[in-house]
């Protein structure tokens, strides 16, 4: 049997749910702000109901039959009370109302009842206190008005010599113990309406946080790292570089147009995610920087934003992992799969398009080249220019194809990288 699934973690999960089905009522449809003041207010309510619920178990052991009537009344504002997040489905500050006059009524009438002596006037310090809580920032003048006139009815009973009610004879020994279980339960309420506030408020930071960590992470995705900390910094700004050496790679899946006439959409985008997310993590592996992709085109730069002095080798090492990564695949799938990659060296201009959607791009002759070499290459060869192929030929092991008919800059000779000296 599963932990989860024991009656005693059961219950738990019951009970769990069943507070914050209580907490939230009278959320509906309400702001997320006015959600958490909601819910705050129903933890008061509750916390002010289990208050008199315990005072009127204390005055029941004490003398249940002279001091029935304020153990009615305490049993009827515990009840009452809980009336108050009903209240707010018809109006987000109804019940907060509602909570302040039942407060301050019930506070009056007991302290009137018991006397001074008793400090139940206590219990006004801590309405006053939890005032900003309750209301909220956006309500001021509530807030104010509770709070000042819980501060000025706690003053003038201080300041009072009201005794208790004649009906009631009553020792000193239990005034001076509803005293101090007035001052102690005002200072945990007090305590417990900070605490749940603090913790709320630490829910929405790690909340936050995790949002900015997720938004960076996204951000990161989607640009470069210095680029975007430059719009960060300057946004709205344009952004476009000369970069006077850089590789780019295209790669393309051979026969992909035709495959989509027979396969589902579903499949084919499985087949896409699955197969450039292992290039991506490529990508990483020789810090070069994905462009984009354009259906099932893959395109990667090296050395830009930042200069690296080895782009070049880093690119025709991703070149090689992408061909044998590619025929892993298909072996694992079954599929027949095949990669056309073309790959080019030379200056290019890069930047972000947009304000919506911000792209960093890359432009000129070198990406136009690099995706002519990779659109008439030949299935499942890596095909370069000649000056690529001098500039990795020490490193890397080539076979002449020939010259080749490339649009735009005529006919150049072509060479296919096929391995690492």
């Amino acid at each position: 049997m599963k932990q989860a699934d024991k009656p005693q973690f059961v219950l738990l999960a019951k009970i769990k749910s069943a507070i914050y089905t209580w907490l939230h009522i009278g959320t509906n449809n309400h702001s997320k702000r006015q959600t958490q003041r909601i819910v705050l207010t129903n933890v008061m309510i509750s916390a002010i109901a289990a208050l008199s619920y315990m005072h009127a178990i204390l005055l029941a052991l004490y003398n249940f039959d002279q001091l029935k009537w304020p153990i009615a009344l305490l049993l009827v504002i515990g009840t009452v009370i809980l009336a108050t997040p009903f209240l707010n489905k018809k109006h987000p500050y109804l019940g907060s109302i509602f909570n302040l006059i039942l407060w301050v009524g019930g506070a009056s009438y007991l302290t009137l009842i018991f006397g001074a002596e008793s400090g139940v006037y206590f219990y006004f310090l801590a309405g006053a206190a939890s005032a900003i809580l309750i209301m909220g920032v956006y309500q001021n003048a509530l807030s104010i008005l509770s709070f000042f006139l819980q501060i000025s009815l706690f003053i003038y009973f201080e300041n009072s010599s009201i005794p208790a009610a004649d009906f009631l004879h009553l020792d000193s020994n239990f005034l001076k113990i509803l005293h101090l279980s007035s001052i102690i339960f005002s200072m945990l309420f007090i305590f417990c309406m900070v605490y749940y506030a603090f913790y709320q408020a630490h829910r929405a930071e790690d909340a936050l946080q995790r949002e900015y960590e997720y938004s960076e992470k996204l951000l990161a995705n989607m640009l470069p790292a210095s680029i975007a900390a430059e719009l960060k910094r300057n946004p709205g700004k344009t952004i476009a570089d000369s970069h006077a050496n850089v590789t780019i790679l295209f790669a393309d899946i051979v026969g992909f147009i035709s495959r989509a006439k027979y396969q589902n959409a579903a499949e084919l985008v499985r087949l896409l995610n699955n197969l450039f997310t292992r290039f991506d993590l490529l990508v990483k592996k020789y810090e070069l920087e994905k462009i984009k992709t354009i259906g099932d085109a893959f395109m990667v730069a090296g050395g830009l934003p930042d200069p690296q002095p080895d782009h070049a080798e880093r690119m025709a090492h991703m070149a090689l992992d992408m061909m044998e990564e590619t025929q892993k695949y298909a072996a694992e799938t079954g599929e027949h799969l095949e990669l056309r990659i073309g790959i080019h060296y030379g200056p290019v201009v890069a930047g972000v398009i947009g304000t919506q959607k911000p792209l960093y791009d890359v432009w000129g002759d070198t990406v136009n080249i690099a995706s002519r070499l990779e659109s008439c290459g030949t299935d499942g060869k890596i095909q370069v220019a000649e000056c690529t192929k001098t500039l990795l030929g020490k490193s890397f092991r080539f076979k002449k194809r020939g010259k080749v008919m490339i649009k735009g800059k005529g006919i150049l000779d072509v060479w296919y990288l096929v391995g690492v000296r």
